[in-house]
């Protein structure tokens, strides 16, 4: 299966949590990273977080599938999720962490109206605050199929 990464959008007084990975000449992006062959993107997103920040989310709804393409080139494709649970990353020490101080230049609460730096990817700057926030009453059952060769495989499935 081809690999996909996650991203979890955590939210805190209006405020969204970023990082900055080490080497990523200065962008700032959601926490999150890839999926290993052997979890599920609800697994890899709770793996994820906790290596970077130490404190385990509340996952909530999928929120946004994306796939970047540079070059003509289709890039990984990213799965967004809302953590519900924003207070509890609001004194982070990623010096305490297994990966944050390995993995990452800066984390932060950040306002998105002052932000200077690039964000990746570049629709999250206007798009993110309308992907949080429940919009829909009734429970949905999201179920993803990933195609390869005309066989498929079930990548999530979820009533949300």
């Amino acid at each position: 299966m081809k690999p996909q990464r996650v991203r979890g959008i955590i939210e805190y007084d209006g405020k969204f949590l970023l990082v900055k990975n080490s080497g990523s000449n200065g962008f700032w992006c959601l926490p999150g990273g890839k999926v290993n062959d052997d979890e599920d993107i609800v697994s890899a997103l709770m793996r994820e977080i906790i290596e970077e920040t130490g404190v385990a989310p509340t996952i909530g709804n999928l929120v946004y599938v994306h796939q970047f393409s540079h070059d003509n080139k289709l890039g990984l494709p990213e799965f967004y999720f809302e953590i519900t649970n924003g207070v509890d990353f609001v004194h982070l020490d990623i010096s305490k962490t297994t990966h944050g101080q390995i993995e990452l230049d800066e984390i932060g609460f950040i306002d998105l109206a002052t932000l200077t730096e690039e964000l990746r990817p570049g629709f999250l700057i206007t798009e993110l605050p309308d992907l949080i926030g429940s919009r829909y009453t009734e429970p949905t059952r999201v179920r993803i199929l990933w195609y390869t060769r005309g066989m498929s495989q079930t990548i999530f499935d979820k009533i949300v």
